[in-house]
């Protein structure tokens, strides 16, 4: 620790002595926002109804089935295509019988959730006094999600869909900068 501390000074001791050094490096301001999300709970899993005016329908259990319902095998990246892992298993779902509404719960069929949610931004900006104080220039560096860490958002629940079960979009965006200068007088 003391090791530490005296080269701590020693570098602040070099900061004060070359002033062009200390103006460029001193005095920038990081900000952030990060949020996390465990899995929300998956809405309705719909399915094809036979009902007269009913409009959609709840899926129904699938009597007999013992697997996994949810499975880990997304997140390849691959979410065109037809190659997307599944992450339901359609298997554990059924239409619902001739004129009825099905019999799965509005939500947590299953227990089920979808994946978690992350996400980054950061901010970078400096002040600088151009001439006595009245003049100044700020630059500012913003980037959202700048780790480019990929959420993923919840697969399709309708099991008369082709794509049931699959993950199929990205719920954050990919990395963006923006960069910014302003001289205020």
């Amino acid at each position: 620790m003391l090791l530490h501390s005296r080269g701590l000074l020693h570098g602040r001791a070099l900061l004060h002595s070359n002033s062009v050094v200390s103006a460029i490096v001193s005095g920038w301001q990081l900000s952030g926002i990060t949020t996390w999300r465990s899995g929300g709970g998956l809405g309705a899993i719909g399915g094809s109804c036979t009902l007269p005016n009913a409009g959609s329908c709840y899926a129904s259990y699938a009597p007999g089935f013992s697997g996994p319902v949810q499975t880990a095998a997304y997140g390849s990246g691959n979410l065109i295509g037809g190659t997307t892992a599944a992450y339901l298993a359609a298997a554990a779902f059924q239409n619902p019988a001739a004129y009825t509404y099905g019999n799965t719960p509005r939500t947590f069929a299953y227990a089920l959730r979808g994946p978690t949610y992350f996400n980054q931004n950061l901010s970078l900006r400096r002040q600088f006094a151009i001439y006595k104080e009245r003049v100044k220039m700020i630059i500012q560096a913003d980037s959202i999600n700048p780790f480019n860490d990929v959420s993923f958002s919840n697969p399709a629940t309708s099991i008369s869909s082709s794509t049931f079960g699959k993950i199929t979009s990205q719920a954050n965006t990919p990395r963006d900068l923006q960069f910014s200068a302003r001289i205020t007088f």
